[in-house]
């Protein structure tokens, strides 16, 4: 009996052991895999994030001009008066020779744009930098792009757009045949919404030379449904960006491959910058490795076993005699043991739920950039159907009928040092709580952060009349308070309906533009400051701040004294003593390194100027303020 004991408990060793050898080698690749993956998708994640910010930057530069150039035309009086007229007259053939010449010189100044012009909705008339047309005569040229369709986006309900993108075709020159994208805007920005609209036409090759080449990965233009806008080199790749826009996922499978695929809008509402990464092909050399650890730890694991087995057969002794021990230990456990064993699970789903509670309280970050990403959808006109439900499940419940709304303009880089200064906290949170310790009655106010920096405050009214001037004394007290360090510029819309925010959006963003001197100047001394912050760590003065600039220095000084209260000297040198004391505190650089990064390379020159600011040498301030040892 005890032989057959004895085989019966050898073999459960024996398939123990084997089971422990599986299980371990298992463990072992797979911890291999998993972090070696895990560290190349981390790399290549990071490294297209880059590739599709610069990507982005590089396509925003070319959409800009064009915007520049429908903002010119939007706000050109004699362009307005035209479009309205129903008939034409000598007089309105020589108006039109005189917008012919004002394209031709907006032609003159870019190499990028193909083509430009405007159609006009009462002769039914195309004029361009090249001759005026009828419209079924021009757009006849055209392979791809159509009246009708430019009409049909341009007339989509919603924000008047000052950029949309229409779409890709081909425009027929005399010799060859020219790649074109095409976007169209609305004209004019301040008439009543009509047929009339601004194209242009933009070289496909030069869009396309503005996406970097990845050696793990592809980046492409999409319109809104996904599709590439400039010839695929992979079908696969297409149907990716495409299942993307359908349902936006950072992983997305197509067939038997996965991708990884990021994503950023560009300027021109409906045209997408896309990276898709193919995960398979970046994944197989980790897989190689897996398999070839796995082998050899599972062959040797094998070998140790089998000789283990060999070796010592009395090795499953002991642990015949450890079960029989924890079988009579079990036997003589009190008959209300299993309270104890729920006492213990009890105990554990407490400190589950204590671990979750912490969890929770980390996801308000991600609440924040959730509701920030729906208020800047909604504010500007791209969240349509179900807005109040999207916002309130966002945080955001507009108890009142009327909106109005305000936008915040200041360098990116002030904004930046302001919120490090105060612990990281966010400038649209501040902003809120402000709002919420006055407790107005008849107004809420919420603010978001758009990419480009600007802050886009909303404020939801009962009554806009007896608000107006309450909304303007809170967006003062607001630069007073939470600005006052970081100049600004701010304008403000109208009140409008909760269904017309982009309206008002719209009116701040032209208030803006067209504020005030005192909202101009501040805006050239953040244009100045910003020069200032990214070039003091090279040779500069006030000659070479005009000659970047464009201004001349006493127009550099006088503003300095009225906005900033101090003068372009002093300015700098504080903004170098402070990069100064935190290279001094921070980092074991030596003096003639830090001088040549604040941009005093004599080191003669940096001990004064630092002495004469702090009262003490930089190498007694490094031994007053190193910290302390243990």
């Amino acid at each position: 009996m005890m032989s057959r004991t004895s085989r019966r408990v050898r073999l459960q060793m024996i398939g123990f052991l084997l089971l422990f050898a599986l299980l371990s080698t298992l463990l072992t690749g797979w911890l291999i895999y998993d972090r070696m993956s895990g560290q190349v998708l981390r790399d290549t994640w990071q490294q297209h994030e880059a590739l599709l910010r610069s990507a982005a930057a590089s396509v925003n530069r070319e959409i800009g001009q064009i915007k520049s150039f429908s903002w010119q035309l939007s706000n050109d009086a004699r362009i307005s008066r035209y479009l309205h007229l129903a008939k034409q007259t000598p007089r309105d053939i020589l108006t039109k020779q005189g917008i012919i010449g004002d394209l031709q010189r907006m032609k003159a100044f870019s190499d990028t744009i193909a083509d430009l012009g405007i159609c006009a909705e009462g002769p039914d008339i195309v004029i361009t930098g090249e001759s005026s047309y009828r419209t079924e005569e021009y757009y006849s040229r055209l392979a791809g792009i159509s009246r009708d369709a430019l009409t049909e986006l341009r007339n989509q309900p919603g924000t008047v757009a000052l950029c949309r993108f229409a779409g890709a075709g081909k425009e027929q020159r005399i010799l060859e045949t020219v790649p074109v994208l095409a976007f169209v805007s609305s004209l004019p920005l301040t008439a009543q919404p009509g047929e009339s609209y601004a194209f242009f036409h933009l070289n496909a090759e030069r869009l396309s030379a503005c996406l970097p080449e990845s050696g793990s990965g592809i980046l492409l233009l999409t319109d809104g449904e996904g599709k590439p806008v400039l010839p695929e080199t992979n079908s696969a790749i297409g149907e990716v960006s495409r299942a993307y826009m359908k349902e936006p996922e950072n992983r997305v499978r197509s067939g038997k491959e996965e991708y990884g695929v990021l994503c950023a809008e560009t300027e021109a509402e409906g045209l997408y910058c896309m990276a898709v990464v193919p995960y398979g092909e970046l994944l197989r050399p980790s897989l190689r490795l897996r398999n070839i650890v796995m082998g050899i730890m599972g062959s040797c694991m094998l070998i140790g076993l089998v000789g283990a087995v060999l070796a010592g057969k009395r090795l499953y002794a002991p642990l015949e005699r450890l079960i029989a021990s924890v079988r009579q230990l079990s036997h003589r456990l009190p008959e209300g043991s299993p309270n104890n064993e729920y006492k213990l699970l009890d105990e554990a789903i407490r400190l589950i739920t204590a671990e979750n509670h912490e969890l929770t309280l980390s996801n308000r970050e991600v609440n924040r950039l959730l509701k920030n990403r729906v208020l800047n959808d909604w504010m500007e006109g791209r969240l349509k159907n179900g807005a109040e439900e999207a916002l309130a499940a966002g945080g955001v419940r507009l108890a009142y009928d009327w909106i109005q709304i305000a936008v915040a303009e200041m360098a990116a880089m002030d904004l930046e040092r302001l919120e490090k200064r105060l612990g990281g906290e966010s400038t649209a949170e501040r902003i809120e709580a402000m709002a919420a310790e006055e407790e107005a009655e008849g107004r809420e106010v919420y603010c978001a952060q758009r990419t480009d920096g600007h802050l886009l405050i909303l404020f939801s009214l009962a009554d806009p009349v007896s608000a107006a001037e309450r909304t303007e004394d809170f967006l003062r007290r607001m630069r007073e308070n939470l600005l006052a360090s970081c100049p600004c510029a701010v304008g403000l819309g109208k009140p409008h309906g909760k269904d017309r925010a982009s309206e008002s959006l719209i009116e701040a963003m032209l208030d803006l533009r067209s504020g005030e001197d005192s909202s101009r100047e501040e805006k050239q001394y953040a244009r100045i400051t910003d020069y200032v912050r990214r070039e003091y760590m090279h040779e500069i003065s006030l000659d070479t701040a005009s000659e970047a600039l464009g201004m001349s220095p006493s127009m550099i000084s006088l503003l300095f004294r009225k906005v900033g209260e101090t003068s372009f000297l002093k300015y700098l040198t504080d903004l170098r003593m402070e990069e100064t004391r935190r290279l001094l505190t921070e980092t074991d650089l030596p003096l003639r390194e830090i001088g040549r990064r604040v941009g005093l390379e004599n080191q003669n020159t940096l001990i004064r100027t630092f002495k004469r600011a702090e009262g003490v040498t930089p190498g007694q301030y490094r031994t007053a303020h190193a910290p302390a040892e243990s």
